[in-house]
């Protein structure tokens, strides 16, 4: 599998968690998920780039959630 194709079916992955789910602290959402750190990171990384979740500060954590 190509390394673009990776990224994405890993977004796609993460987007699905996020629905069904909604927010989430981003470590809880990696740990759910079991994904390498890299691919896990560059995914998210696609995601906001697409304008599709939303990264908000939450004390020392960070909670992740999709745009509306």
């Amino acid at each position: 599998m190509e390394f673009d194709t990776q990224v994405e079916v890993a977004a796609d992955f993460i987007w699905i968690r996020l629905h069904a789910n909604g927010e989430m602290m981003l470590r809880r959402l990696r740990s759910l998920l079991r994904m390498e750190k890299p691919l896990f990171y560059q995914a998210i990384g696609w995601l906001a780039k697409e304008g599709k979740i939303s990264i908000t500060k939450a004390g020392w954590s960070k909670k992740i959630s999709l745009c509306n």
